[in-house]
């Protein structure tokens, strides 16, 4: 197995904060350009991991880890109040019955939307007048 390198800047990040938790990533970066280092943010949010100062997600649950879930058939966790994938309104599109469904609910939302325009258009020119 091969020896960690040693990070000089990460060093120099890790000793800052260990000396002042509540120091800020601009000053922290200024303090390394004096010492010729070579500081960026992912390393300051590294160094603050590392040391417990912000909580850090465990390893894992990112965005490929819900992916395969998904494609093993494992349920997705969806926001409060939404409503499961198979409950949405293109669910069944594949089908004929589907199709049809989807249709006339189309021509349902355009009769609504068409009695809303008619009724703004009312309304604006009772106010024009």
């Amino acid at each position: 197995m091969a020896a960690k390198k040693n990070n000089p800047a990460m060093e120099f990040i890790v000793d800052s904060l260990k000396n002042n938790r509540g120091a800020q990533y601009s000053d922290i970066a200024e303090a390394a350009a004096t010492k010729q280092l070579q500081v960026y943010p992912i390393m300051f949010g590294r160094a603050q991991a590392l040391l417990g100062i912000v909580r850090q997600a465990p390893r894992g649950q990112g965005k490929l880890a819900r992916a395969r879930a998904a494609k093993a058939g494992t349920p997705m966790q969806r926001g409060p109040g939404r409503p499961p994938k198979s409950a949405s309104t293109f669910a069944f599109a594949g089908t004929i019955e589907g199709i049809v469904a989807a249709v006339k609910g189309n021509e349902q939302a355009k009769a609504r939307y068409r009695a809303a325009l008619a009724r703004i258009q009312t309304i604006l020119a009772d106010a024009l007048r």
